[in-house]
């Protein structure tokens, strides 16, 4: 077989034959491309490669039970779209209800319960040392989820100065609190940028 003049199917066809030179002529074709649309999606190079190749191994593995008909390009696209989304599917940050957290905590870590209302009550603290139009400004931001647009609209400022005040609120905060509880309180969504 000259493999590459060959067709994808019968490359395929060579590696249900295990033919390792029909599946290398494959992977050849294919990393490149997989390569360049996964690249733009997952922006990680490690990644990229990682999935490109776990999708082509796995159709080497597959080549005695695996039925491709009629498309083998078609093939690989949709599954790599799939695997794809499974990997950003799980690559994204599981959320937690804190109340729901602070509740399974076991019977030994009312430390950690007592932590977390101390700091609580601090950030409560440091929040009310900042002018009322700018504290409202920040709970519309962080409690209500409103857009710097919504916010102007409702407090009758202009979106330039929401902004101002943010910026102004998030300084301060951060100023009063160290790297570790920084992390903390984004944690629980208090100081997210």
């Amino acid at each position: 077989m000259n493999y590459k003049q060959a067709t994808d199917m019968e490359l395929w066809h060579g590696c249900q034959q295990d033919d390792v030179k029909a599946y290398n002529e494959l992977v050849a074709r294919y990393i490149p491309r997989l390569s360049r649309i996964t690249h733009n999606i997952v922006k990680d190079p490690f990644v990229t490669t990682e999935l490109v190749m776990d999708l082509l191994f796995s159709l080497w593995q597959k080549r005695h039970t695996l039925q491709i008909r009629e498309n083998v390009s078609a093939y690989l696209f949709r599954a790599f779209k799939y695997m794809t989304i499974r990997h950003l599917r799980n690559a994204l940050p599981q959320t937690i209800d804190i109340d729901a957290l602070e509740e399974e905590l076991p019977a030994g870590t009312s430390d950690y319960r007592l932590r977390y209302r101390e700091a609580e009550k601090e950030f409560t603290h440091k929040l009310h040392q900042l002018s009322p139009q700018i504290r409202r400004t920040f709970e519309l931001s962080r409690n209500e989820n409103l857009s710097y647009k919504e916010i102007a609209e409702r407090m009758s400022l202009s979106v330039k100065t929401v902004e101002s005040y943010m910026v102004y609120a998030l300084a301060h905060l951060r100023k009063h609190y160290s790297n570790a509880e920084c992390l903390l309180l984004l944690t629980l969504g208090c100081l997210s940028i």
